[in-house]
């Protein structure tokens, strides 16, 4: 089978109680939308079990790449400008951003390890196209700017595919369905709290793990909703 899941954020407990729900085998196929990391106090135990795992593809978050920013920057004579800039990003990505705890998770591992993070990070893809059965599917963390079923979407900016927002009252692709991470689902439509969004060839599958306590996962064969929450009972 072939499954999806977005926004993990830290949420560790979580994704193994989603997998083993799922009974996430050798045979089937996860990808993983990106944003793996902060808020939550796991993000490096995350990170350090997909990258263990051959039948995970991974995608770059925004909170990837603010902490992939960071990492390259060490070891590097900067001018004071770009130590300016580098504080700047670190701020906003500990302090407003929730990477924290994922900083001081990273700051406690040994050399070796910190090189296998930093390895993994610049593996991790953007954007994948997918065919399952007779369905297709466009897979982003974020959002695909102003693309359109005749635009490569590789044409696409990075800060569009992991930061931008998604048009939910628009239709990008209509042969194809759109599977998104990035915006809470809740923020999308309150009635749609720790659940999918589904409109015009979207799936909107962050669940809002770290807020709201539930993960999702969307199966491509069956198009269905697989939670888990922390909240006994709410799982479907």
């Amino acid at each position: 089978m072939h499954y999806v899941i977005a926004d993990v954020h830290g949420c560790y407990d979580l994704f193994l109680k989603l997998l083993e729900k799922l009974g996430f085998s050798d045979s089937d196929t996860l990808y993983l939308l990106g944003d793996m990391i902060d808020r939550g106090p796991d993000g490096i135990k995350v990170l350090q079990d997909v990258m263990r795992r051959k039948n995970v593809v991974p995608f770059l978050g925004n909170h990837e790449h603010m902490f992939y920013e960071i990492l390259r920057s060490i070891g590097k004579e900067l001018t004071p400008e770009e130590q300016k800039e580098v504080g700047y990003k670190m701020v906003s990505w500990t302090l407003l951003n929730g990477g924290e705890v994922t900083w001081d998770a990273y700051c406690a591992l040994s050399e070796a390890e910190k090189r296998e993070i930093a390895a993994y990070l610049e593996t991790l893809s953007v954007y994948e196209e997918v065919d399952v059965g007779e369905e297709s599917f466009l897979l982003v963390h974020a959002g695909l700017g102003d693309y359109a079923p005749d635009k490569d979407p590789w044409d696409c900016s990075l800060k569009e595919l992991i930061w931008d927002r998604v048009d939910y009252d628009r239709v990008y692709d209509p042969y194809r369905y759109l599977v998104t991470g990035h915006t809470p689902t809740a923020l999308i439509d309150p009635d749609c709290r720790g659940r999918f969004f589904r409109k015009n060839n979207h799936i909107a599958i962050d669940c809002g793990a770290f807020f709201t306590g539930v993960l999702g996962c969307l199966c491509l064969e069956t198009l269905e909703e697989i939670c888990v929450s922390q909240q006994p009972g709410r799982e479907e």
